[in-house]
């Protein structure tokens, strides 16, 4: 699978400096700044944290802010593959296909503010998302440390999150499929599931089995399905 890789290098006033690569090879110089400004940036927060939970209102606004989407789209793109070579390079991964591409963001918190998921090509009808799969990346990861006891068999917890009650995506839709899958295996597994599934729950349940006892938990959360319309 190829890789095209976008990795800041610094913040300045206007937007960021970073650097382009492909497949790990020559690293090409970029500069990249935010398409919208604050307004702009605000009706998209109205748009994906608000309308989508109530399709039914302001539809004008929406339909406008979600136009908007491409836009932003196609001027980052224009901003990451201005450099003739860049998008010489891109033309080839293009030839390739994108789908056996991956995309890869490095950066700081501000440099990943950026909607790298709304990417589009003008030449294309869809967003690069839709072929692409896209991995954001910290440059200076957290260190973990993680104790583990020793135990015959890999303990999980699963977390299964439904405040939407008969609105949300039914309990067993997630957690029924992998619990079945564990069950035809070959692993030792020792399953817990949360009840409730909340913040609290899981608190008091990681504090009851004390650390390092549990070697994976799996959060199954709240979704809901919308029709494109």
């Amino acid at each position: 699978m190829g890789i095209i890789s976008i990795r800041e290098q610094s913040t300045q006033d206007d937007g960021f400096r970073a650097v382009v690569s492909f497949d790990g090879g020559q690293e090409y110089p970029i500069a990249v700044s935010d398409p919208f400004v604050e307004d702009q940036e605000s009706n998209l927060g109205w748009y994906f944290e608000m309308h989508l939970r109530f399709p039914f209102t302001d539809q004008v606004n929406a339909a406008n802010v979600a136009s908007s989407i491409a836009t932003y789209g196609e001027t980052l793109f224009n901003q990451v593959f201005a450099d003739r070579q860049v998008f010489r390079r891109y033309g080839q991964a293009l030839q390739q296909g994108l789908d056996s591409t991956r995309l890869e963001i490095s950066g700081s918190h501000e440099f990943h503010s950026l909607h790298w998921e709304a990417l589009k090509d003008p030449e294309l009808p869809r967003p690069m998302a839709l072929s692409v799969p896209i991995i954001r990346k910290n440059l200076e990861p957290a260190p973990l440390n993680a104790v583990v006891r020793d135990s015959p068999a890999i303990n999980l917890l699963i977390v299964t999150a439904r405040p939407g009650g008969r609105r949300d995506v039914a309990y067993r839709t997630v957690s029924g499929p992998l619990v079945g899958a564990l069950d035809n295996s070959q692993l030792r597994v020792n399953v817990d599931l949360l009840r409730p599934g909340t913040y609290q729950a899981l608190q008091k349940q990681l504090e009851d089995v004390g650390v390092g006892h549990y070697h994976a938990i799996h959060f199954d959360v709240h979704g809901s399905l919308l029709t494109h319309d």
